[in-house]
């Protein structure tokens, strides 16, 4: 696909009459994807909340997207900072209904996002948008009987350690929803920790044992390509699910409020490095052990 095929699509996607709003930036500004085969990034920059183009003050995440060249990639052509307002001449998003029929998909809702056309002034200081941009900052954290949970808004979890004779287990937990900006919790996914911590050993070995049974294999066929490479080393032992799962650890946990997690082990180069992720549903039940990084 050409560039100017790209941009057209794009325009399609938006409205044709731009407006003038206050926006303030989120914390991620500097983002820019491209899918297979395309020649321009779509770049972008999460809004927090913005006074729109009737001076009405709308308290709602967004995102400001744009195009970019290979060429503009230092600065994404705006180089908006984060957490910083900005006046934008910017069209609204009018996602095509038929576009997501055509893959079985419900319409996004894309209120409050925008393609990006100008930006008009920079280090604005709207009352409004400062008073959102300090509740933003505020730091909050859940102190617990496993210790205090952190909480980071730009992801949407609080993070935190759990002490481990092996080593700590960092550990995310998504903030319970609706949240309130100042005064989020996560006592759903926190829950679950709970459960999960009282009775540790028993399900990380039933863990280890699940990942074992599904990875051995390949760890086996990572073994043999390693010795190929170095043919002049001694040959190894193969590994069977019993070491496999004697060697990897639990390194780090992701829980979302409904109790489904992502297990992270340490691969003691079983994978030359790369981290072993289990995916656990609700009710404890391992689903699916891969490799990745």
């Amino acid at each position: 696909m050409s560039g100017d095929q790209e941009r057209l699509d794009f325009e399609k996607r938006h409205a044709s009459d731009a407006v003038e709003i206050t926006v303030l930036t989120g914390q991620h500004t500097g983002g820019a994807g491209k899918a297979g085969g395309a020649v321009l990034w779509t770049a972008s920059a999460d809004v927090l909340a913005y006074r729109d183009e009737n001076g009405s003050e709308v308290d709602a995440s967004g995102r400001l997207s744009w195009l970019a060249t290979d060429e503009q990639r230092d600065t994404w052509i705006h180089d908006l900072k984060p957490l910083t307002q900005y006046v934008v001449r910017a069209r609204r998003a009018t996602p095509d209904p038929a576009e997501y029929a055509k893959y079985k998909l419900p319409v996004p809702d894309l209120t409050h996002h925008f393609a990006l056309d100008e930006v008009v002034e920079r280090d604005v200081q709207n009352r409004f948008l400062l008073e959102r941009r300090a509740q933003w900052v505020q730091p909050v954290t859940m102190a617990t009987d496993l210790g205090d949970f952190e909480l980071d808004r730009a992801f949407g979890w609080f993070s935190g350690l759990i002490a481990r004779g092996d080593g700590d287990i960092s550990v995310t937990l998504a903030v319970d929803e609706p949240a309130i900006l100042g005064a989020e919790t996560c006592h759903a996914a926190f829950a679950s920790l709970h459960t999960l911590v009282a009775n540790l050993s028993v399900i990380d070995a039933r863990w280890r044992a699940f990942a074992a049974e599904k990875l051995t294999d390949l760890a086996n066929d990572w073994q043999d390509d390693a010795q190929e490479e170095n043919d002049e080393a001694a040959p190894e032992a193969p590994i069977t699910a019993d070491t496999f799962a004697q060697r990897i650890r639990l390194s780090e946990l992701s829980i979302d409020p409904e109790g489904s997690m992502t297990a992270y082990y340490d691969d003691d180069d079983l994978f030359w490095g790369h981290v072993i992720l289990i995916e656990v549903a609700a009710d404890g039940t391992p689903g699916d052990a891969t490799i990745a990084g």
